[in-house]
């Protein structure tokens, strides 16, 4: 029996509907095919689209007003983010990746910074990214180092695995600081770095399985010089921001594979209503039912844990952090499964670049091992259990 958990509403109220409706109608309209299907290829960002998305208020739909916000929660951005990655993986992913670090200048920026960073955003003239992952060599991470003096911070070294690194404005980037208070203590701190600054070097792009609307680079820092006024918070509070980041990426992660999922599904639907086999359609086979039955059941499920971490989120509730990982955990697996399911259902069309499945199926098994994989989730849900 499983003790505890946070009281949810399950039924939205009007303001969450109407932005669930209004954000299906935004991608229903502007998420063409076609053109995913190009920006897909090519490797590009939905810049217009990008653009479209914050003159109409899906982005910072949880900042506050005065940031250029709706002053709403994170529920209502995994309503929006839903909704975009039902119609197009590609694209709503790649919206939401876009502001990677607005939330850590939210929760423990300054307000000069909140203004300086954030407004921008949600007028579609910035871009912000986080730089979290150390390259590892000899199978240990090599830390980027912030070398501080009474005025500013010299960084030099390396971070990988940064989004949208040639497109970013600037990027929130955790370095090992030294020297630090307590010689046998590693002090993390947490700067805003402008990538044009001088210094700044966005090496070559990663090609993943997946997301190829979204950059993905190694970035290196060559003694880059960084005022006292960019550190975010605390300088000695970067490994705590870390796990506050790590746990609101988690729940917009499991959002956008959710939203995944309700879309192979439908395709999946729709494609055995109407191919024939045998002088039937395939949706009256009992196998493919069957194979329906579990995939919307497994759905639903997956909607409900990750309404519920959103929940808990905008709640600040104390399971908050398990919770984020069981949605991400189970909300991207059911995503890959969904996808594969589908690509199943469609036959050898589903493996066409054409068919929008293809890409959907290579989106979810990347998104699965976004932010941490899923054996990640898996070990820190298990340490909660225990302890």
């Amino acid at each position: 029996m499983c003790s505890g958990g946070t009281n949810v509403q399950f039924e939205l109220t009007d303001t969450q509907k109407d932005i669930q409706k209004a954000a299906k109608e935004f991608a229903e309209k502007e998420f063409d095919s076609d053109l995913a299907l190009e920006l897909d290829k090519e490797g590009k960002f939905p810049k217009s689209l990008f653009e479209k998305a914050c003159r109409l208020g899906f982005v910072g739909i949880d900042y506050p007003e005065e940031c250029g916000g709706q002053s709403l929660g994170l529920f209502e951005n995994v309503l929006m983010t839903e909704e975009f990655c039902r119609k197009d993986s590609g694209i709503g992913i790649s919206i939401g990746l876009a502001d990677m670090a607005s939330g850590i200048i939210l929760r423990h920026g300054n307000e000069k910074q909140k203004q300086s960073y954030l407004v921008p955003v949600t007028q579609g003239k910035a871009i912000n990214t986080v730089a979290v992952m150390d390259p590892f060599d000899g199978g240990n991470p090599v830390p980027a180092k912030a070398e501080a003096t009474p005025s500013e911070y010299v960084v030099t070294g390396k971070k990988t695995f940064v989004v949208n690194g040639p497109i970013a404005n600037i990027m929130v980037v955790f370095c090992e600081g030294y020297p630090a208070p307590d010689p046998k203590s590693v002090r993390s701190v947490a700067l805003i770095i402008d990538k044009n600054q001088e210094g700044v070097k966005v090496l070559d792009r990663r090609r993943m399985m997946g997301l190829w609307m979204t950059s993905v680079n190694e970035v290196s820092f060559d003694r880059v010089r960084v005022p006292k006024g960019h550190v975010v918070g605390e300088p000695d509070k970067g490994a705590e921001y870390v796990n506050a980041f790590l746990v609101e990426q988690r729940i917009k992660t499991a959002a956008q594979a959710l939203g995944i999922a309700q879309g192979a599904f439908n395709q999946a639907v729709k494609h055995s209503r109407e191919r024939e086999q045998f002088g039937r359609k395939i949706a009256q086979f009992q196998g493919i039912q069957f194979m329906l039955a579990e995939l919307y059941t497994q759905i639903e499920a997956a909607r409900s844990l990750v309404y519920r971490a959103a929940y808990s989120y905008d709640a600040k509730s104390s399971d908050l952090e398990k919770m984020s990982s069981i949605a991400k955990l189970f909300a991207a697996d059911v995503a890959v499964r969904t996808a594969l399911d589908s690509i199943q259902i469609h036959g050898g069309v589903g493996l066409m670049r054409e068919y929008s499945i293809e890409r959907m199926f290579r989106d979810a098994k990347t998104i699965q091992n976004l932010v941490e994989t899923n054996l990640v989730e898996r070990a820190l849900i298990g340490r909660s259990v225990i302890s």
